[in-house]
């Protein structure tokens, strides 16, 4: 009976061993330095190393940002940010407001997650079970009834996958008026007729809706206009990116690219010697036994958390070197699932090691999600292209087309065809949309 009791213990302390470093991995650098505070106040044997208070290497690798900000303008600005509420902070906040249950409130809350900067969700609900853990064993069913749910949040639009289905969303909220019907009408069949010119804009839509009076149409575009286009804005960022310190550099050497880890990134913890020194050899009370426990596990924890972090920067690397040395193009079709297997980790570590973890290369600072991108359906025998890299070349034809006769979107199709990259016109449609690339009759310039 005593044995199973012993058992029954050191297994407990396992799990919370396990627990601890789970929770440690997942944590943002921001929120990691909070816990370590807390750790700090409540274990005294438990210290800070010393260290310089900026390091060579964060002065080597620093970039400033585009625009400095400082004096009156720069208080102005930190007493601003200081009001803002994040967006998805607030969406996470609505789910308790909504008649869900457990299941359906969970996969509400991984569904905010993957809202992107504008507040849309662009991923598909397929996109999104591949890069979510088996464990969690959800299915598209699940995700598209909690994706229904999401949609009656507020703001009105958000989760909408496109800025015309953030509209719909939008204007259907709406009390009823005579211009409703129009304004539905329009947004879904003629978006691209509206541009700057009100007259012309008219007349491109009373081809639409010929049975509609002038006064209701007006009406009608006054309706779309007062819409907001991105659900998100207003909201403060969750990161501002300017201030992003990265987990590890990416730098090319006469190997090839390396990885190391950028150790400002991890709060320093050390034993307190002075303490230690103190302690009896033996006789120690229960209670200081646990603090020596609990001390030794957290730093664990920490050195745990920039194993893995380097281990799946190294795994990104070794994937996707042609990004570091050609750009977006060069991204290949990578899922959180694949590296799981040839890491030998559970998906959900790998998850939490990628969640809000950067690294820092010649070309930018990068969340390490980023590289994990999903493959463009191809035809069977064809080599598997990753979204960011058609989205590249998409943006490279535009960018470099004649703009008094820009590409159409079956022009571009046939253009990318050439590159390789063999998708149909309305996928095409969707990523320049996504890229928020007008139509080819919006990018026409006079001769």
């Amino acid at each position: 009976m005593t044995l199973l009791g012993i058992k029954l213990k050191q297994t407990q302390q396992l799990n919370q061993r396990l627990q601890q470093s789970l929770r440690v991995l997942q944590m943002s650098g921001i929120e990691l330095e909070r816990e370590v505070e807390n750790w700090l106040s409540d274990n005294p044997l438990l210290e800070r190393k010393d260290t310089d208070e900026f390091s060579d290497a964060e002065f080597s690798h620093y970039t400033a940002p585009a625009r400095q900000i400082g004096g009156d303008e720069g208080e102005d600005m930190l007493s601003n940010i200081a009001g803002e509420q994040d967006f998805k902070q607030y969406l996470h906040a609505q789910v308790c407001e909504h008649p869900l249950s457990d299941q359906e409130a969970a996969c509400v809350h991984i569904l905010i997650d993957f809202l992107d900067e504008q507040g849309y969700l662009t991923d598909s609900i397929e996109d999104i079970l591949d890069h979510t853990p088996l464990e969690w064993m959800l299915d598209e069913a699940m995700l598209q009834h909690a994706l229904t749910a999401l949609k009656k949040f507020d703001p009105a639009g958000v989760a909408a996958a496109d800025l015309t289905e953030s509209l719909i969303l939008q204007i259907e909220r709406l009390g009823e008026c005579a211009a409703k019907p129009s304004a539905l009408h329009i947004v879904r069949n003629a978006l691209d007729s509206i541009d700057g010119n009100r007259s012309q804009t008219l007349a491109r839509i009373k081809k639409h809706l010929p049975q509609t009076d002038s006064g209701t149409l007006e009406a009608a575009l006054d309706l779309i206009a007062s819409l907001n286009p991105f659900p998100a804005a207003g909201f403060a960022s969750s990161t501002p990116t300017p201030y992003i310190r990265p987990d590890v550099w990416i730098e090319e050497s006469k190997d090839g690219w390396t990885v190391s880890f950028n150790e400002d990134s991890l709060p320093p913890l050390q034993m307190n010697s002075e303490y230690c020194e103190l302690m009896p050899s033996e006789g120690l009370s229960p209670e200081w036994k646990e603090k020596i426990s609990e001390a030794r596990q957290r730093i664990d924890s920490l050195e745990l958390r920039k194993a893995t972090v380097v281990l799946l920067a190294e795994y990104i690397v070794k994937h996707q070197a042609d990004f570091f040395t050609f750009g977006e193009i060069g991204l290949v079709p990578l899922l959180m699932k694949d590296a799981a297997a040839e890491l030998g980790v559970a998906e959900s570590t790998v998850s939490r090691a990628a969640n809000q973890k950067y690294l820092s290369c010649p070309r930018g600072v990068f969340a390490l999600r980023y590289f994990f991108t999903q493959a463009v359906q191809m035809e069977e025998g064809k080599e598997a292209v990753s979204q960011h890299a058609v989205k590249a070349a998409l943006s490279q034809l535009v960018g470099s087309e004649d703009k008094r006769k820009p590409y159409s979107d079956e022009a571009l199709a046939n253009l990318l065809a050439f590159r390789g990259m063999e998708v149909s016109r309305r996928t095409v449609a969707k990523y320049r949309e996504s890229l928020e690339i007008p139509a080819a009759h919006k990018r026409k310039t006079a001769e």
